[in-house]
């Protein structure tokens, strides 16, 4: 079975990592990362982004028509580097791995995920496949 890539926007990226949206005007989103740093991010639609570091009001480097992983790459430089790396789990790579759950049942499984797994494995697509068991025998119980 192939497992399909999920694509994070980078509003989703954003919200998931709380950055303070300090103005939103839709499409033009000025946000404060956790530096204190502000920048400018505009959609140009869902899958190409303009963004703009802004200094003390002043317009800094800027990266013009770049797909959500290149921007996503350069809001974490402009925070201090790309030294911190991580994989997003989606309920998509969940449902991936069983398309009959629902995505409410999905969200349940990375939100076991997130707070039971062992540290020293991290979340996996097997811990996946086990919290999906876990969630299968809840729901077959009547617990869910």
């Amino acid at each position: 079975m192939k497992l399909e890539t999920y694509q994070i926007t980078v509003d989703e990226y954003l919200a998931r990592l709380n950055y303070a949206v300090i103005r939103d005007e839709g499409i033009h989103k000025l946000i404060q990362l956790k530096n204190l740093k502000l920048v400018l991010v505009e959609a140009l639609d869902k899958h190409k982004y303009i963004i703009q570091e802004v200094t003390l009001g002043e317009a800094g480097q800027r990266w013009d028509n770049i797909d959500a992983s290149t921007a996503i790459a350069h809001i974490q430089t402009l925070e201090g580097g790309t030294d911190t790396f991580y994989k997003i789990w989606h309920t998509d790579d969940v449902l991936s791995l069983n398309p009959k759950l629902s995505r409410d049942f999905a969200r349940l499984v990375l939100q076991m995920a997130m707070d039971n797994h062992d540290a020293t494995i991290g979340i996996n697509w097997e811990v996946l496949e086990i919290y999906i068991s876990q969630v299968l025998e809840m729901q077959s119980a009547g617990i869910i």
